[in-house]
């Protein structure tokens, strides 16, 4: 069964891609993730099941029926907030193009479909203890809410065949659930069909950014060619305290089973490394075959040119005029194929960009919230990134055993650094303030004329790099010139002078 699941059905039939999403939505490591359900809400919507899309809605938001707690049915699927807030969104939406009442309002329809959770059975006790009315006083009560109830009757039924019960319905005594090789497959062929395209939200968003101007990579990136060379494995001090607290937390994270989380996370990381050096190295090719070709088609122009003004004779200065017209416009032509290579990479990255912060949001590592073109949080993932690159070379270095312990000291120092400030603070606040405005304003007065001396060079920051941009660097003949203005990249030779050195240490 190949290919990816969309809302257009892809490359996989509709029931195949039903499967697929109610595994998806049965899983529970991937079934609170908001963004399946309202995917798998629009199939449905496109496909015209409004029942089942309600039936979905209702599961993930209110949960199935039948007392909704932990004795009987099923809670709500979706616990983020947020996943939460556009999901009942995209329910409201569905909710007033099927009954065509616009008027229709959210607190109406939370209510209608906590009336009909707690009517499915069960649920009747808590619906009079709370003051919620039954079924048909809901229809009474509510004209707009008793439209969405309606709908159960207008469309076909489906409540009476049992729902399709996947391999990981049962509950799982320990609180981390095993997931098998088919729910990792699962997971993997809807996080491919929502990375394969970048959305147009997003694109729109890339094209303000440009301004008109020829569309540039995505800078810093997130990943460089080398690991960084940080003065702390932690990372705080580019980070801050609680970021770098976090990544500790999950790099030294295990399982009930004595397994250790962040060896997966930094899989990760190293793969989404992998991904920009195998992109690196196909966009070092394609600028490699854009310039050959220029260079060859000058080259035959050229001679064609001179042979040209060899038997013009008389007529030799019009022939050379026309020449320099014709070499002209070839420029011209050779400067658009460049802009046009240079468009394409930039469009490359943006999607490789989109890419990996889909993968490293759904990974849950600090920084990453969905994908966004903003300089400053794609200035903060690319310094996440960097804790990363440097924790999983070291890792292949020293060993999993020593990182892991190493980063326990780690932990153990910051968590105790933090304690420690955050009980110092109000002192240190308390004994820097009043002793400036006093002691700054007669240094002013007093010598305006004298220059301020010192004994020794006054001391300037040098912060060190913690991630060089990827930069290309320019094929001779003709394209280092183009490049001035442009962002450069580093050779993709780099990339794969790392990868040798991490297929040796590993």
């Amino acid at each position: 069964m190949g290919g990816g699941v969309g809302r257009g059905g892809g490359m996989l039939p509709n029931k195949s891609a039903t499967e697929v999403y109610e595994q998806a939505t049965n899983c529970p490591v991937a079934g609170g993730t908001g963004r399946i359900w309202s995917e798998y809400a629009r199939f449905l919507e496109e496909r015209g099941r409004p029942r089942t899309a309600q039936n979905l809605y209702l599961r993930a938001l209110v949960g199935t029926g039948g007392g909704g707690g932990e004795d009987g049915g099923g809670g709500p699927r979706v616990t983020d907030p947020s996943d939460r807030a556009a999901l009942w969104d995209g329910f409201l939406r569905m909710m007033r193009t099927l009954r065509k009442n616009p008027d229709l309002t959210l607190d109406e329809l939370k209510s209608a479909a906590r009336r009909e959770h707690l009517g499915g059975g069960g649920g009747a006790d808590r619906a009079a203890s709370d003051g919620v009315g039954s079924m048909s006083d809901l229809r009474v009560s509510s004209p707009a809410a008793a439209g969405i109830v309606g709908l159960a009757k207008d469309e076909e039924d489906d409540a009476s065949r049992p729902a399709k019960r996947s391999r990981w319905d049962a509950r799982a005594p320990a609180p981390t659930a095993a997931v098998g090789a088919g729910g990792i497959d699962t997971i993997a062929r809807i996080l491919l069909a929502s990375s394969r395209n970048v959305p147009p939200e997003i694109e729109m968003l890339w094209f303000a950014r440009d301004g008109g101007g020829i569309p540039s990579r995505p800078e810093p990136a997130l990943f460089a060619a080398s690991p960084p060379k940080l003065g702390d494995p932690s990372g705080k001090d580019l980070l801050g305290n609680e970021t770098a607290l976090r990544i500790l937390r999950m790099l030294t994270e295990t399982t009930h089973d004595g397994r250790r989380l962040g060896s997966a996370v930094l899989e990760l990381c190293h793969a989404c490394w992998m991904m920009t050096a195998l992109k690196e190295e196909e966009v070092a090719r394609a600028q490699e075959s854009i310039e050959k070709k220029i260079i060859a088609d000058k080259e035959a122009l050229q001679s064609d040119l001179d042979t040209r003004a060899a038997v013009a004779g008389g007529a030799l200065a019009a022939v050379q005029q026309a020449n320099e017209k014709e070499m002209s416009l070839f420029d011209a032509q050779s400067e658009a194929q460049r802009n046009q290579v240079l468009s394409s990479i930039a469009w490359e990255f943006r999607k490789l960009l989109y890419t990996q912060q889909i993968m490293l949001t759904n990974a849950k590592i600090p920084g990453f919230d969905g994908p966004t073109v903003d300089s400053a949080a794609i200035a903060l993932q690319s310094r996440v990134c960097s804790v990363m690159h440097s924790a999983f070379y070291l890792r292949a270095r020293v060993g999993e055993t020593s990182h892991v312990n190493m980063l326990n000291k780690q932990l153990e120092s910051l968590e105790k650094f933090i304690r420690t400030t955050v009980k110092t603070e109000p002192v240190d606040q308390q004994s820097n303030h009043a002793p400036i405005p006093l002691q700054q304003q007669p240094l002013i007065f007093q010598q305006p004329m004298m220059p301020p001396m010192f004994s020794q060079p006054p001391m300037m920051y040098s912060g060190q790099s913690q991630q060089q941009p990827m930069i290309y660097q320019p094929i001779p003949m003709g394209f280092q010139q183009f490049h001035q203005g442009h962002p450069m990249m580093q050779p993709a030779q780099q990339f794969l002078g790392q990868l040798n050195t991490q297929n040796n240490l590993s």
